[in-house]
């Protein structure tokens, strides 16, 4: 009966490694995808910056399309991971974009084979004006940096945004992209635009921003259920 028992908690205690293991696994998992759709995400939006688009007159860049994703994987890395994984994150992102340009840069100093004509073309997609990239950059980390700050202590808080995902990762982001906006632009495009073009693209930035995550914000809580769901607060 005793060596039975023995048997019988042994087995349950291979079980739950077993199971230890396996929540270990896809939380590990999860946090490789995210993590690197986090740095994609930057470096999609610094080369989508080169074009200017217009928008009824106002000078957007392409950046801003994707730009917006970063808050969203942002928020849900620090609502599962905690704010130190979060910014160990931000700081790869920003590491990963250092060494692209870097790359850029060399391969663009390389002397081009004859009958090769798109050098041009290359370096005036890929060869970052040091401004624009300094200013991305910049505004990245300390974004979202002060992002997942916010977002913590919205969390630890009491009220809606402590029992509400969305609330506070809507809210952490308005903050946090008055930070954005003020830093790229002001890096990025002083002296270049006129001052009345500065404001009205600082502001629209900032505005256009905010509406495409609330628009996201369906999908982003969708995420962060499914996640719950599958592996619970991991």
């Amino acid at each position: 009966m005793l060596s039975f028992c023995k048997d019988n908690l042994y087995v349950h205690e291979i079980l739950f490694y077993v199971i230890i293991q396996s929540m270990t696994s896809k939380k590990e998992k999860l946090l490789i995808y995210l993590a690197a759709i986090s740095a994609g995400t930057l470096l999609i939006s610094n080369l989508s910056a080169v074009k200017i688009w217009d928008l009824f007159g106002i000078p957007v860049d392409g950046g801003l399309v994707v730009f917006p994703i970063s808050y969203i994987l942002g928020d849900l890395i620090v609502e599962f991971y905690g704010k130190e994984i979060s910014r160990s994150i931000v700081v790869a992102s920003f590491m990963i974009n250092l060494l692209a340009i870097f790359v850029f840069d060399i391969v663009i100093a390389l002397p081009s084979y004859p009958g090769w004509t798109m050098q041009q073309a290359y370096q005036a997609i890929l060869g970052f004006t040091p401004r624009i990239i300094f200013g991305s950059l910049s505004a990245y980390v300390c974004s979202n940096l002060l992002n997942n700050y916010i977002f913590v202590k919205l969390k630890n808080g009491s009220g809606l945004f402590a029992k509400s995902f969305i609330a506070r990762a809507l809210g952490s982001s308005a903050f946090a992209r008055i930070i954005d906006s003020l830093i790229f632009e002001t890096i990025a495009f002083i002296g270049i635009l006129s001052f009345q073009e500065f404001i009205i693209q600082a502001l629209f930035a900032y505005i256009l921003g905010l509406v495409f995550e609330i628009l996201l914000s369906p999908m982003e809580l969708f995420i962060a259920n499914l996640i719950r769901r599958k592996h619970g607060n991991i």
